[in-house]
C-alpha cells in the first residue's frame, strides 16, 4: 500500500522529508494490518511446522514495521516543523522502502 501509494501526488514535493515520512509510515501500517489480519483469522493449517513458520513470520514483519515506523521519526526528527518537514531540503538515496 505505502509503495504503490508514494506514487501518488500529496500534494507535497516527492524527495521532501513529509513525502518520504509518509511513504515509510504507510508502509509500516499496512505491514501490521497485515500483522493483524493474520493473528485474528483462524489458522487453516495444524502442522507445528506450519503454525511456527507463521508465528516467525508474523514477529518478523512486526519488527520490519517498527523499524520502518523508526526510520520515518529518525527523517521527521532532523527537522524544525511542519513546514520545513514539507518543503525543506531534498532527501536524497533513502531506499530501502
Amino acid at each position: 500500500m505505502g509503495k504503490r501509494d508514494a506514487a501518488l501526488d500529496w500534494g507535497v514535493p516527492v524527495g521532501t522529508p513529509a513525502h518520504e515520512a509518509t511513504s515509510l509510515c504507510l508502509t509500516a501500517a499496512s505491514a501490521l494490518v497485515d500483522v493483524a489480519q493474520t493473528l485474528l483469522r483462524q489458522p487453516s493449517e495444524t502442522s507445528l511446522e506450519v503454525l511456527s513458520a507463521e508465528w516467525q513470520a508474523v514477529i518478523a514483519h512486526t519488527k520490519n514495521a517498527g523499524r520502518t515506523a523508526h526510520k520515518a521519526v529518525l527523517l521527521l526528527s532532523t527537522q524544525q516543523n511542519l513546514v520545513a518537514a514539507q518543503a525543506g531540503v531534498i532527501v536524497s538515496g533513502s531506499g530501502g522502502h
